[in-house]
């Protein structure tokens, strides 16, 4: 629950931003993501954490983590929770 409310929180605020601060939109500049840094994404859109994603794309837990953290920088978030939030605004990831 805590994690659903924590990705709320996310959407909100992102919606806010858009709404109040439309010239600092983003959404023209393309982000380079890795298939890999999408692939991350998109299982942590389905919930799993970075164990999981090491377990299911065969690569070590920190691997996932750095994944994860590279495409929160280029898509200038703060945390993966908002990377996946803007990656599916994106259309990046579905």
């Amino acid at each position: 629950m805590t994690s659903a409310l924590h990705l709320f929180a996310v959407y909100a605020q992102e919606s806010a931003m858009r709404v109040l601060l439309p010239e600092a939109r983003q959404e023209t500049r393309l982000c380079n993501l890795t298939p890999r840094e999408l692939e991350c994404l998109r299982w942590t859109m389905e919930g799993k954490t970075a164990w999981e994603l090491g377990r299911i794309l065969g690569i070590s837990e920190q691997t996932a983590v750095r994944h994860l953290f590279n495409a929160s920088k280029k898509l200038d978030c703060v945390n993966k929770h908002q990377a996946v939030l803007k990656a599916l605004r994106l259309k990046l990831i579905w």
